[in-house]
């Protein structure tokens, strides 16, 4: 799994280098052994669990003062809470620690030894394996590893076992952890349903999601009513995502009934802007047609999110240079008659091109996948297709919508003075309803959003 050492590295303060502990069956090709080395990938033997050589690797790096990335779960699968923690990482710090402590001689370069600290970090994906989609990371305070040397060296594994559960504890505030997937979906519905016009970029996302599953798991267990809108919730997105629309293709229609003339209205005004925006699009959709190709179908044979999400980074690397000299080589040949000047113009053409299509995909995927939504409304709607009944499915999913948001904001209410994570939530949407109705001369969404938020303001402060 390469998309969480990437997140880290990229994101990490300093842009200091890690080096990593992986499987040591990818270092059994020579070729794959040699590129891992110069990574600084240090192996683990996993079969055997001889960690002889791994904890040796890793106390020649921290002598070296550079740092040890480690994935404490020894898993990358989703689950929809932290997974249980291994002792390793433990380990190796108390026995570095120790080492240091015992033989504080000068490293190679001269500098003076330190004593590790354990940084804890965690990394939020909103949907992994979804292009363009969003990745939030946090950094913990760090832990000393110094009050538990004197406990190790009485008592290893009880030593290592402490600084494991305070790293797990540490990493649950850090992440979102959910008890099973069913409060984790419906958190994460009901986020969507109090916070319209946030998405997935909202600045407290993690607090509010894990507040939000922790009212769910709290109150479902004594107000039947919480249980009840818990799987409502979850049934919603569940047959959202059954649908291929989002939230945000129901939620527009609010106001109204969806009907095959809002629909039709609906979708000719915003296929007809991006009709306007499409010359500016389209040459750089063109030139990465095969990398978009290739994207889609990597994740139509793989179960695990994960691998699906490094399926397509791996092949977007192997493809983009092929592609990228593909289009250099036309270019220079055919545009700029092959000559050394036209080498240069060539170049720079193939920079531009690249630079402009991500600022045109920043600017407008969003739209894209809005437009997508409203074409699958109008093909249930008006053309009358697709199987299921999609157009009750549909209307189903409306008056889901609304049942849901009405049981949830009255959850909200009924609960905020009573329940310390409801009232962790009550506080964000009443701090953005707040910020909403401060701004000055509201237009078009933005004034529609904020209509959304009234509600909120009857909250007790």
């Amino acid at each position: 799994m390469i998309v969480d050492p990437a997140v880290l590295s990229v994101t990490f303060p300093g842009q200091l280098r890690f080096h990593y502990w992986g499987k040591d069956s990818m270092f059994r090709h020579p070729l794959a052994k040699r590129f891992l080395e110069n990574c600084g990938v240090v192996p683990v033997d996993r079969k055997n669990k001889n960690n002889a050589q791994l904890y040796a690797a890793t106390y020649e790096v921290m002598r070296l003062g550079e740092s040890v990335a480690v994935f404490p779960e020894g898993t990358s699968h989703t689950l929809p809470h932290l997974g249980v923690l291994k002792d390793g990482t433990s380990f190796a710090a108390l026995e570095y620690a120790k080492q240091v402590e015992d033989d504080p001689r000068p490293n190679a370069d001269g500098s003076l030894p330190r004593q590790p600290v354990v940084l804890p970090v965690g990394i939020v994906y909103s949907e992994k394996s979804k292009y363009r989609s969003v990745v939030i990371v946090k950094y913990g305070q760090p832990i000393s590893v110094d009050p538990y040397l004197a406990t190790y060296r009485e008592d290893p594994k009880r030593a290592a076992k402490q600084l494991t559960a305070d790293l797990t504890s540490s990493l649950k505030s850090l992440t979102v952890d959910a008890p099973d997937w069913e409060s984790r979906d419906a958190a994460e519905m009901a986020r969507r349903l109090l916070f319209p016009g946030q998405g997935k970029l909202m600045r407290d996302y993690i607090p509010v999601t894990q507040n939000l599953i922790t009212s769910f798991t709290e109150l479902a267990k004594t107000d039947p009513e919480v249980a009840v809108l818990q799987q409502s919730l979850r049934a919603y997105k569940l047959e959202l995502d059954a649908l291929a629309l989002k939230d945000s293709h129901i939620a527009k229609y609010d106001e109204k009934d969806i009907t095959g003339i809002a629909t039709t209205i609906g979708l000719l005004r915003h296929t007809l802007a991006s009709l306007l925006d499409l010359p500016l699009i389209l040459p750089g959709i063109v030139c990465h047609l095969p990398l978009y190709i290739a994207g889609h179908f990597a994740g139509k044979f793989e179960i695990y999110e994960e691998v699906r999400a490094q399926d397509k980074i791996m092949l977007g690397i192997l493809l983009l240079p092929i592609v990228y000299v593909a289009i250099f080589i036309w270019g220079w040949l055919t545009l700029f008659g092959g000559t050394s000047f036209g080498f240069l113009e060539a170049l720079a053409t193939l920079g531009i091109l690249a630079w402009y299509h991500t600022v045109m995909i920043d600017e407008r995927y969003e739209d894209f996948k809005d437009l997508m939504g409203r074409w699958r409304l109008f093909d249930a709607f008006v053309l009358g297709r697709g199987m299921w009944r999609r157009k009750q499915r549909i209307l189903h999913l409306k008056a889901l919508r609304d049942t849901n948001i009405a049981s949830v904001r009255a959850m909200i209410k009924q609960y905020e003075s009573k329940n310390a994570a409801v009232h962790v939530v009550s506080v964000a949407i009443r701090n953005r309803a707040k910020y909403l109705h401060s701004l000055p001369r509201l237009r078009g969404e933005a004034k529609t959003i904020a209509k959304q938020y009234a509600w909120s303001l009857s909250l007790d402060d």
